[in-house]
């Protein structure tokens, strides 16, 4: 472990940037992203509703739905925040009867119809964290009691033969999908459970306080001590696991730093994930200096090759959100910041000089961007004065 370098949790754009910068840029970001008269929003409104739409694959997911409404709470913008949540109770809400009843489905068209009838577990995780602070932020008690429900059956669905729980009961992780006893290190939100464990359901809180160190465990498991990849998705013992193609160090993979540097500025609890941040930020420093497209690596950091993929074409060879991933490998700054603050300057530097993507697949990319730009610059919080 690097010795700790222990610095105060500041807002860290400011050492490349003056506030009157960072305020504007915070601004502009929101304005593109949803605003109404942006040709490159993501948010469209309709009456008393609205919902956020994956342009990539023109859905709307609880990712984000719950996304939205995390950056409508970290803003202060209730009107925003209850326009989405009224979108999801409205047309992602399963039905009555069904075994996924209390969860959210993952997929709908714009236009409301379901794409699916079950849960993706982030979703949840998302909307329960923002409901549980919105009740306390805007003191409106619904929210709080909303969150509660849902967090319930995360936990003990299928104790009564009523379908699965999200999180598994014997290790507490949460699931890739709530039937399949697999999981996506990127998931894992220990900063969130702290969440639940305070202002969730007393009879659960013991469970989310051990959720929480054991989502901190998950990622040392999952991440390769060498490079700091972790796969999308992994079994229990944290080693890639295959749907899809879905094994390497792609897409899903990149939040998985970005939780950690959360993590680290809410809760600050150190048992060695810091290594993942700075073995990231080195593995990906070579890419700093050049231009050239990332190529998809397995977690040992191998550059995956067209004979290994496992799903016609897929994972691809290129990174397909550049984004996203210069963005989460930022955000890894709010830790690396204390260990080898040289490095972390390199990657705010590099951040601060991205764009927002434009077109089809801007989606994905520019909310993890909006992510990381509140949370380095010290917007990302769950406490108000």
């Amino acid at each position: 472990m690097p010795e700790v370098l222990r610095g105060n949790m500041e807002n860290l754009l400011l050492k490349v940037a003056p506030k009157e910068e960072i305020d504007k840029k915070l601004e502009h970001v929101f304005e593109t992203l949803f605003g109404q008269e942006s040709p490159e929003r993501i948010y469209f409104e309709e009456d008393d509703m609205a919902y956020i739409v994956d342009t990539g694959n023109d859905d709307v997911r609880t990712e984000g739905m719950s996304y939205g409404m995390m950056i409508a709470l970290q803003l202060d913008k209730p009107k925003i925040f209850s326009r989405l949540w009224k979108w999801v109770k409205t047309y992602m809400t399963v039905p009555k009867g069904h075994e996924n009843e209390g969860y959210f489905i993952w997929s709908c068209a714009p236009n409301g119809q379901a794409n699916s009838d079950g849960p993706a577990p982030d979703g949840e995780e998302y909307f329960a964290a923002a409901l549980l602070l919105a009740e306390k932020r805007w003191k409106i008690k619904e929210y709080g009691d909303e969150a509660r429900a849902f967090l319930h059956a995360m936990v003990h669905k299928g104790e009564n033969q009523d379908g699965y729980p999200m999180f598994e009961p014997e290790n507490t992780y949460i699931k890739f999908v709530a039937h399949l006893h697999m999981t996506d290190p990127s998931y894992h939100l220990p900063h969130f459970y702290q969440l639940y464990a305070r202002y969730g359901n007393p009879e659960d809180s013991a469970f989310f306080l051990r959720a929480e160190e054991e989502a901190r465990k998950f990622w040392i498991k999952s991440a390769n001590a060498k490079t700091g990849l972790t796969p999308e998705y992994a079994d229990y013992e944290g080693k890639p696991y295959d749907i899809d193609g879905h094994w390497t160090f792609f897409s899903d993979a990149y939040r998985t730093v970005a939780n950690i540097g959360l993590d680290w500025l809410w809760e600050h609890e150190e048992i060695g994930q810091s290594q993942i941040a700075v073995n990231i930020q080195k593995f990906f420093e070579p890419y700093l200096e050049n231009d050239e497209e990332i190529p998809v690596f397995k977690i040992d950091g191998q550059p995956l090759r067209k004979e290994e993929q496992t799903a016609e074409g897929f994972p691809p060879l290129k990174v397909h959100h550049p984004i996203g991933l210069w963005s989460t490998l930022a955000q890894a700054s709010l830790v690396t910041n204390e260990f080898d603050s040289a490095l972390a300057l390199k990657y705010l530097k590099y951040f601060w000089n991205l764009k927002l993507r434009r077109g089809k697949y801007r989606y994905y990319d520019n909310l993890l961007y909006f992510f990381a730009l509140l949370a380095l610059s010290r917007n990302y919080q769950k406490e108000w004065s």
